[in-house]
Parts: structure tokens; C-alpha cells; sequence
């Protein structure tokens, strides 16, 4: 597996604490997505976390994993920084 860092940071709001949380690499987006995000039934949140694992192994980019991430915190209504 890759670290697949992005050349942009996202910083997000934390869903547990509200405070503002750097993602760099797919592997930190995985992280938030799996154990920090508030509703898991979006269907950004489900394409987000396909495009991570897909960056993980190799099969998609890393800046298509970025994007899905960002598209799933908007749907979440999380704030970006």
C-alpha cells in the first residue's frame, strides 16, 4: 500500500470535536473516513472511500481520492478549510 500524500492538504472540521483536522495523504483521508465521519450513507462518502482504497492499491490517483474526499465533506456539511 501507498502513503499517496497530496500535494494540497485538506483541513477539515472534526465531526467528534468540531476542531480542525489536516488531511495530507489518502491514508489519513481512509482514517477520517472509517473512524471519524458523521453519517456513512452518502453516496459521495461510499465513492470516497472507494477512490481511497482504489489510491491505496494503485488503481486510481491520488488527486481523484482528494476530490472524492472534499465531495464527501461537503455532502456532510463539514467545513473546509
Amino acid at each position: 500500500m501507498k502513503k499517496m500524500a497530496w500535494n494540497l492538504p485538506i483541513i477539515v472540521e472534526d465531526p467528534d470535536t468540531g476542531a480542525p483536522r489536516t488531511v495530507s495523504t489518502v491514508r489519513q483521508a481512509q482514517s477520517v473516513l472509517h473512524d471519524h465521519w458523521p453519517d456513512t450513507s452518502g453516496s459521495r462518502y461510499r465513492a470516497a472511500e472507494a477512490a481511497c482504497d482504489g489510491a491505496m492499491h494503485g488503481e486510481t490517483e491520488g488527486e481523484t481520492a482528494r476530490k472524492a474526499f472534499i465531495d464527501a465533506a461537503i455532502e456532510a456539511h463539514l467545513h473546509l478549510g
